[in-house]
């Protein structure tokens, strides 16, 4: 079986570590053509997406998607489409340090370390969570959102498509997310949000007249 991640960027540099430290080798990495700048890629040899489908057949391949979340993930769903319509199915990847307390998670999600799951979550396909991400009790997840690193969801929240969670963003219980809605980093979700909402917490802000010796001196 050839293993191999979608992307060339970070995030599958990440994936390929990751999957390392359980034996698993990844022979290539694959991008559109149109963004293939180099062969080699991390140690590892990156093909165009093109040979991709011609060489390998679905049953020969198992096939990460290792991208973050551009154009408010609407490119991860285009490449589960895209990837479908040859008949390829995308990898769950759990990292064996993430705590996750159900068994309901789609095709092609990717866990990383540290995350926690609780019982009687229902996640989607193509969702991506970063390390530290906690989800409690009986939240529903739907398809290709991001979690940010630090995110937060207390129990029965009810999330849609495409969303982008920013690091250390809490979402209190019992709220409804839309689709391709936008949580800052740090932000906090005290009621639902509808499609395509943007929320950002107040604003840090750099203090002009002051210097950090001003707070060593006190």
């Amino acid at each position: 079986m050839t293993n191999v991640i979608f992307g060339a960027g970070q995030r599958a540099r990440e994936i390929k570590y990751l999957l390392k430290l359980e034996n698993i080798d990844i022979d290539y990495f694959i991008v559109d053509k149109k963004y293939l700048s180099s062969s080699v890629f991390d140690d590892t040899t990156v093909i165009s997406t093109e040979v991709f489908l011609e060489k390998f057949q679905p049953n020969q391949v198992k096939l990460y998607l290792g991208i973050g979340m551009p154009k408010m993930n609407m490119v991860r769903e285009k490449i589960f489409s895209k990837f479908h319509s040859y008949g390829f199915v995308f990898e769950k990847y759990i990292s064996p340090m993430a705590n996750i307390l159900t068994n309901s998670i789609g095709e092609g999600t990717t866990i990383f370390a540290g995350v926690n799951i609780g019982p009687n979550v229902t996640i989607g396909a193509g969702n991506h969570f970063e390390m530290g991400v906690t989800v409690s009790h009986d939240c529903v997840i739907g398809d290709y959102n991001f979690f940010a690193p630090g995110c937060t969801f207390c129990g029965d929240v009810v999330i849609g498509n495409g969303n982008f969670f920013g690091s250390n963003c809490t979402v209190k219980n019992s709220i409804q997310i839309g689709n391709y809605v936008l949580v800052g980093a740090a932000a906090y979700a005290d009621k639902d949000l509808f499609d395509y909402s943007v929320l950002l917490p107040s604003r840090s802000i750099v203090l002009e007249d002051k210097d950090s010796i001003y707070f060593m001196n006190k």
